[in-house]
């Protein structure tokens, strides 16, 4: 009988300790793919850590792009802070083409929606802050790039 009561105290605390923060789990939730939306793939040099000056990682920045229709997208997903609204923006510019940026305080993730963008070059961005709004983690392209369509 003590057997059996200890390794259910034990499962119990492992069970514990394995489940995941709901902050942790709704962002985990969130991938590049489901951000931008049906069609939409992950492109070669389309991923950039957004670090801090001292080298922390808030987030990651993908630029995705949808062969179907041409377009290009960027999301900007947190990691940090995540469930807490602080600034976070993502970035996007066709070179000839359009420009578009979204900034506002998100909990999770910013997107840029979606820009003509085949067979021009781009490049992107994403960003987000420290609740205090005073550390700020930046990651993307400032070249231009990714330019076959």
């Amino acid at each position: 009988m003590l057997t059996r009561t200890v390794i259910a105290a034990a499962l119990v605390a492992a069970g514990i300790a394995a489940t995941p923060s709901s902050a942790y789990a709704a962002s985990a939730a969130y991938t590049p793919e489901r951000i931008c939306g049906h069609g939409f793939k992950r492109v070669s040099d389309g991923h950039r850590a957004m670090k801090t000056r001292d080298g922390a990682v808030f987030g990651h920045v993908y630029l995705m792009y949808s062969k179907r229709s041409g377009k290009n997208c960027v999301a900007a997903i947190k990691t940090a802070y995540t469930g807490t609204r602080t600034v976070t923006g993502a970035y996007l510019e066709v070179r000839g083409g359009g420009r578009t940026e979204d900034v506002q305080k998100y909990r999770y993730y910013a997107e840029t929606g979606h820009v003509d963008g085949s067979w021009k070059c781009v490049r992107y961005a994403g960003w987000t802050r420290d609740p205090g709004n005073r550390v700020e983690a930046w990651g993307g392209r400032k070249t231009w790039g990714n330019c076959d369509g």
